[in-house]
This record gives C-alpha cells, sequence and structure tokens, in this order.
C-alpha cells in the first residue's frame, strides 16, 4: 500500500493540488457579472424613468377652501380626473365617456352618478 501512494505521489507535480483556479480571475465569470451588473442599472434606470413620465403625464392641480388651506388635488390624466383629500387618501374619480357625460366614481369605485345634456342620456340610455 505505501508503495501505491509513493508513485501516486511521485506522478503529481509540486503545488498541482493547491492550485485551483479562482472562478472569480476567469474572465468568462468576470464578463457575466458585469453583464448582470449593467442589467440591473439598465432596469433600475428604465424603472425611475417610467416613474417620471407617469407623475409628469398626471397633472396635479391643489384644492384650496375658502380660507386659503391646502383641502386637496386633483390629478388629471387626460380623460379621468381622481380626487384625494388633504391627506392623499383617494376620494373619486370622474371618467368623460366622450359621449358628451360624464360619470362618477366614489372612493370605492361604485358609479356614483353621471352628468350631461338630457339629449346624450336619452341616446345613451344604461351606458356608463
Amino acid at each position: 500500500m505505501n508503495k501505491c501512494l509513493a508513485q501516486s505521489n511521485k506522478s503529481r507535480t509540486v503545488g498541482e493540488a493547491t492550485k485551483k483556479r479562482n472562478p472569480r480571475r476567469d474572465g468568462r465569470a468576470m464578463k457575466h457579472t458585469v453583464f448582470q451588473a449593467l442589467t440591473v442599472l439598465a432596469l433600475a434606470f428604465a424603472v425611475v424613468m417610467t416613474v417620471r413620465i407617469i407623475a409628469a403625464r398626471a397633472g396635479e392641480t391643489p384644492v384650496y377652501d375658502k380660507d386659503g388651506r391646502y383641502h386637496g388635488s386633483v390629478f388629471d390624466y387626460g380623460r379621468t380626473q381622481t380626487y384625494t383629500d388633504r391627506n392623499g387618501h383617494f376620494n373619486g374619480s370622474a371618467v368623460n365617456n366622450n359621449n358628451g357625460t360624464t360619470s362618477f366614481f366614489n372612493r370605492n369605485g361604485q358609479f356614483s352618478g353621471s352628468a350631461g345634456s338630457s339629449i346624450d342620456r336619452a341616446f345613451n340610455f344604461n351606458r356608463r
């Protein structure tokens, strides 16, 4: 048994067992890490820009009471306007139906009424 062990030790060069490749110094692993970092940075940039665009599209108009104190805000999204109180809680919304009527929804999202000319309401009966 000692003879076999001696032969196997002779066949190895000095330090061969300790020469394991460090995966961090491997070129492919380093390129992969750089690619992952760039991907994460690109995704973070895209999220930040998307949030900024959405915030820019929503024109906020502050609403003040008769004494000049802030009462809430109206956010305009084109066809839809949402209303918030002074604490930023959603109070309701109004949707322009593009047919001369506007539908109103309460803070729970339930339909609460509509407004528009009587002719438009007559021709769009039971449509919201």
